[in-house]
């Protein structure tokens, strides 16, 4: 009795857990996605019904422009190795009256390591200048009093 009770009241408690999670994790993800559509039906609305005054500019400009380029540069010499080879004689004296002479010959590596860094930066400027001019002209049909006078002047002729 005491395991089927058991095993009915775990069975629900999770059922009613995981059911509950669901539901939650759904309506968040449904409000989220509610407010992000009206933020852009707002921006929408914005955009479509503001006006928009379009005018026209004679404009006199400069730009500078200034570059600055480093650079870094590494150099690292490599690891060189040299055996040299070093004859060591010894002479001694045995107990008779001849005079032995051993020559011994030893091997000595010498491993040199040569690390060295060169940072070297260049700092270049360059500054370009350039100027630019709009300007807008406007050409109207209506003559002046002075060239209908000459026109008249023409026929009359």
């Amino acid at each position: 009795y005491f395991f089927t009770f058991y095993f009915y009241f775990t069975y629900y408690y999770y059922y009613y857990y995981y059911s509950t999670l669901v539901v939650v994790r759904t309506y968040v993800t449904l409000r989220y996605l509610l407010t992000y559509v009206t933020l852009l039906t707002y921006l929408l609305t914005y955009l479509l019904t503001t006006t928009y005054d379009v005018r026209t500019y004679v404009r006199t400009y400069r730009t500078y422009r200034t570059y600055v380029r480093t650079y870094v540069r590494t150099y690292v010499r490599t690891v060189r190795t040299y055996v040299r080879y070093v004859r060591y004689v010894r002479t001694y004296v045995t107990t008779t009256t001849t005079r032995r002479r051993t020559t011994y010959v030893r091997r000595r590596t010498y491993v040199r390591t040569y690390v060295r860094t060169y940072v070297r930066t260049y700092v270049r400027t360059y500054v370009r200048t350039t100027t630019t001019t709009t300007t807008t002209t406007t050409t109207t049909n209506e003559r002046t009093n002075e060239e209908r006078r000459r026109r008249r002047r023409r026929r009359s002729k």
